[in-house]
């Protein structure tokens, strides 16, 4: 009886997204329920997710990353920038645009780690260098594609291109990012309710029912390839803190840092290696924003801090006890943006958002607080 209201309590979270998805059916009828739109509405965020990934893997180890949005667009400067304004190849632009995340974040490690500065400050500090470092870059102007100085490749961006959401991808591709999405699913989900009478089968039979009603329902159908990056990276970055060692030593950091020492695991190598996968994955977020607007803009990815780190807190009460998951940021993600486009289409100003992210934010982090204390 103690189990299942533990279980209960834990999906409380679930089940009150899942009363105002039914309140937003009701309400919306078939404007919340088309699956093109909802499947639009994560291609057009998947750069945000992307971001929220990164930053899961800093705070897994206790640690904050506030420049991954700055990171993203000076990522989006140089994507676009170098092609236009230099004459280099778009896959040479990306490549260049990936080290310097990379780089990014090797400097945000090596503050924290060799000066010992807090994280806090010192990735505000770098974020408002890597910001003010697009503004020099541009001078404060919008890059993009013009006849004085040229276009972007077809398959970078416009139609039929990776931004596009009306690129499909092809149909076994989006049955195996569905099928991964189910594993990862019945496997979190396991490890989050500790369902020890499940039988030898059971997790096999719930996976295909999900990819079965993920086809009935067209939602593999309606995968663009933003949405195919998102899964895959994702996916990539979940094995590597779920089932490798240096993703469990970085765990270990975050519940405890001195213990961690006292386990044999170097701290400060592991933190470092945290920054560096966060600036890559902000600088790939870049990349993918590039891809869909088509062109740059000073502080482009800004508004997609707060969103970012409203997903990631709230993964730790949706698929695991406070504690920061990959896919529970992906799937907190995804409730935030429809919460926030049913709102709108229902009538309320899209300037609410940022009210709604803040919120969310709030609430999530004191339930999180709560069942740390708890546990």
């Amino acid at each position: 009886r103690a189990r299942r209201r533990e279980r209960l309590a834990s999906s409380g979270t679930v089940l009150a997204f899942a009363v105002v998805f039914v309140v937003y059916a009701i309400w919306l009828q078939g404007d919340f329920l088309d699956v093109s739109r909802r499947m639009f509405d994560i291609s057009r965020s998947a750069p945000q997710l992307l971001l929220a990934t990164g930053v899961v893997v800093c705070l897994a180890a206790h640690h904050f990353d506030l420049s991954v949005a700055s990171m993203a667009t000076l990522s989006v400067f140089l994507t676009i920038g170098l092609h236009l304004q230099s004459d280099i190849p778009m896959w040479l632009s990306i490549l260049i645009a990936l080290g310097v995340g990379a780089l990014g974040g090797l400097v945000n490690g090596l503050l924290v780690t060799r000066l010992n500065l807090s994280a806090f400050i010192a990735t505000l500090g770098t974020g408002g260098v890597f910001g003010g470092l697009t503004v020099v870059y541009s001078e404060g102007r919008i890059i993009g594609p013009s006849p004085s100085v040229g276009t972007l490749p077809s398959w970078f961006t416009g139609p039929g291109s990776l931004g596009d959401f009306q690129q499909k991808v092809p149909l076994l591709v989006g049955l195996l990012c569905v099928a991964l999405i189910a594993a990862a699913f019945v496997v979190s989900v396991h490890g989050r309710f500790a369902l020890e009478g499940w039988r030898r089968g059971t997790p096999l039979t719930i996976a295909a029912l999900l990819v079965l009603g993920s086809w009935a329902l067209g939602v593999i159908g309606e995968m663009s390839w933003s949405i195919f990056v998102l899964i895959t990276f994702a996916g990539l970055v979940w094995v590597y803190l779920t089932y490798t060692a240096s993703g469990r030593a970085t765990y270990a950091i975050g519940g405890s840092e001195r213990a961690a020492q006292f386990a044999g695991i170097d701290t400060k190598r592991k933190i470092v290696a945290a920054f560096v996968l966060s600036g890559t994955t902000a600088a790939l977020a870049g990349v993918l924003l590039a891809s869909i607007q088509g062109s740059a803009s000073p502080h482009l990815a800004d508004p997609l801090l707060l969103p970012a780190y409203s997903a990631v807190f709230l993964s730790t009460v949706l698929m695991s006890r406070g504690r920061f998951h990959v896919w529970g940021t992906v799937f907190g993600g995804i409730f935030l943006i429809y919460v926030s486009s049913g709102l709108i289409a229902g009538g309320v100003p899209f300037t609410w958002t940022s009210v709604i992210n803040g919120l969310v934010l709030i609430t999530t982090v004191s339930l999180s607080t709560i069942l740390r204390r708890r546990k």
